[in-house]
Order: C-alpha cells, then structure tokens, then sequence
C-alpha cells in the first residue's frame, strides 16, 4: 500500500523539471507565496493570527467577526489600528520553521516572488543571508512609483500584493478595504507598467499555497489578467474537497495541480536548482576580527544621524557573539528591514513628513535598546 509520501515522490517525478529549470534560467518564471509558505505546526497562518488576536470571541473590544474569508469586521472603523498594531507584532516574531524554508527559497533563482501576506519574513530571510533583493508592495489608489529597477535571479523582486505590514493604510483587511483595492486595480496606476509586462512576458506561474478557495481569489486572477495569458505555463499546489473548484481553476484557469506538500515541492525544487548549478551563492561571511565598536561608539553613530551604519557595526557585534546574542540579531534584522521600508516610503512619497519623523525616531529608539541589550551580552 503506498503511503502519502511515496504518492507526493511519484508525481513530483513526473513534472516536467528540465522545463521548469529553463523558465527560471531564463527569468520568465514567477513565484506566487501564500500562507502555506508560513510553517506554524498544527495551525495555519489564518488560525494563528486570530489566536494572536483573541479571537473568535463574541466580546472582542476591537473585533465584531472575523470571516471564514479572513476579512474582519470591525466595531470601529478606528480600531483598525489596534489591530494593525497586534498584526505588526505578530509578524515580527521569529518564525524558525518558516526562515529554515525561506532560506532555500532566498536561493532559488526567482527573479520576482509574489506574496499575499503582508509580511516580510522573506525579505528578513534575504536580509539575513546578505542576497540582494528589491521590495515594492501595492498600495491601493496611489501612483506607482515613477521608476522601475528591473528584477534579476540575484537581485529579484519580492512584491507584497496585498499590501505591507509597515504601511499600514496599504493593507486589506476588511471587505471595504477589498472594494477599494478592486476599484484601484481597475482605475489606477498603483502597479508600474513594467512590472506588469514583467508578469505578462512570464512563460510559468508557480503559486504555493494560495487561499483558491475563497471568493476573492477568482477576482484577484481576472484582475491581473491571468485567465487570458494562454500560452503560461501554471503549476499549484492544493488539495480541493470540492472537485468542482478544482474543475473550475483547471479549466477556467487552466492550472495543473501538484501534490499540496510544500515542504516535499520546495525540497525537490531546490535539489534541481542545485544539480543544474542554479542556486545563488551565499556571501562569504565577514571575517570578525573582534567586536567591533563598542557601545558608546554606536551610540554616537546613532547622534550623528549614521543609522544604517550604526546597525552594519551593531550586526558585526552580535554575530561575534553568537549564540548569546541570537534572539537580539533576530530582532536587528527586523528593524532593519524596516528601517529599509521606511527609505522606500520617504522615496515613494508614500508617506506623510510628520508620520516619517516618528516612525524614524521610534526605530532610532529601539536601535539604542538593542545597543544597550548588546552591551549585557
């Protein structure tokens, strides 16, 4: 009797992976990551986050519902914040199982990856592992950005469709915010025309993970005009208790289903990467001859405005000490990222000049926390 495993290895036999290998080498390949990517043991990324929320409880002070679609809906509009506030927190915790994942795909050779989640564990991931990468996510009714850096295998392109965490008036959350950002996909330019052409001139989709059984997703595929690209090649992974759905996206969507283990998928990709010499190379790690600044020199870093600088010495500093200082380079890498998002933003124009002076000094504050914590080690 054949066992789960062995009925996964026999059809990821049978995919076509000299094909796959060609649309990735020649960057016509893209990566779309749902929540699957998020390794949480029993629970999936839906149920942790309303566990992390209290939810579902009917005396919620913040939140009324929270749909089987994952929308909520809110007693107050202006607790949206609240959550938005939890939602960063939870985001920004160490997820080892998912960064142990992530850190294959950081080395495949993917020159755009996709993401629904708001997050930016792989970005954080990319971070972590010194590989250059771009970051953009929609933001519904605001202009693209007016230039576009093309994405390449070494330096791709991680783009937060449904918006990012570090922004949060970007994020969908409630089904008003899915209205909107429909109505913005349709009447705006929120997403730039190269990165469009980029997504049209793609010879194969790979989606991981996508919530295909919520209502919306049809509508997110028409809206990026994925039912009318006939030539695309689409590999999925997911398991449907419905056939009819699964009727729907073959035909309708033309889609070919491959066994839902992610875990088996991303394994076998990265063994095929690494047998055809795909994979990117990791940097040498920095040869630490000692400590570094100490905390005083990183401090006055910091005064003189120096913050990036201040966070390359303060890395040196906590990997000299490792494993000590583990869980605070863990939290460097997380301000880091958004110290990055929020340079984007100031560049973008995304952001309001008041709400750029307090974010900043809210990062510069916690920058000085680590140094101090650092100094204990």
């Amino acid at each position: 009797m054949s066992t789960v495993s062995d009925i996964n290895t026999e059809q990821l036999n049978k995919m076509d992976w000299e094909d796959i290998l060609d649309t990735l080498e020649a960057q016509k390949c893209i990566l779309f990551l749902g929540s699957v990517a998020f390794q949480l043991g029993e629970n999936d990324l839906d149920q942790a986050i309303q566990q992390w929320l209290g939810l579902p409880d009917p005396e919620h002070p913040h939140v009324k519902l929270y749909n089987d679609d994952g929308f909520m809906l809110l007693r107050k509009n202006r607790y949206k914040r609240k959550v938005i506030a939890s939602l960063h927190n939870f985001y920004s915790q160490a997820f080892p199982e998912t960064e142990l994942a992530f850190s294959q795909l950081a080395r495949l050779p993917f020159n755009v990856i996709v993401t629904l989640p708001p997050d930016n564990l792989l970005a954080r991931t990319f971070d972590n592992l010194g590989l250059e990468y771009l970051q953009d996510s929609y933001f519904k009714h605001r202009q693209a950005p007016a230039t576009f850096t093309a994405p390449t295998a070494g330096k791709p392109l991680i783009y937060n469709l449904l918006g990012n965490i570090e922004e949060p008036e970007s994020l969908v959350l409630t089904h008003q915010d899915f209205f909107a950002y429909m109505e913005s996909m349709f009447t705006s330019n929120g997403m730039h025309e190269d990165l469009k052409l980029t997504l049209e001139n793609a010879e194969r989709y790979i989606f991981l993970g996508l919530p295909y059984e919520r209502w919306y997703f049809q509508l997110l595929l028409r809206m990026l005009s994925m039912q009318d690209l006939k030539e695309v090649e689409r590999l999925a992974l997911q398991e449907f208790e419905n056939p009819r759905l699964h009727e729907l996206y073959t035909e309708e969507f033309k889609i070919d289903f491959v066994p839902p283990d992610f875990g088996a998928f991303l394994n076998r990709l990265f063994h095929e990467c690494e047998s055809s010499e795909l994979l990117k190379d990791l940097p040498k790690p920095e040869h630490i001859v000692d400590e570094g600044l100490n905390s005083e020199q990183l401090q006055e870093l910091v005064a003189q405005g120096k913050t990036e600088q201040a966070m390359q010495q303060l890395k040196l500093r906590l990997q000299a000490s490792q494993p000590r200082s583990k869980e605070l380079l863990t939290s460097l890498i997380v301000l880091r990222n958004r110290y990055k998002l929020l340079q984007q933003r100031e560049m973008r124009g995304t952001i309001d000049s008041r709400d750029l002076s307090v974010e900043n000094a809210q990062i510069v504050e916690e920058l000085v926390g680590l140094i101090h914590q650092s100094a204990e080690l």
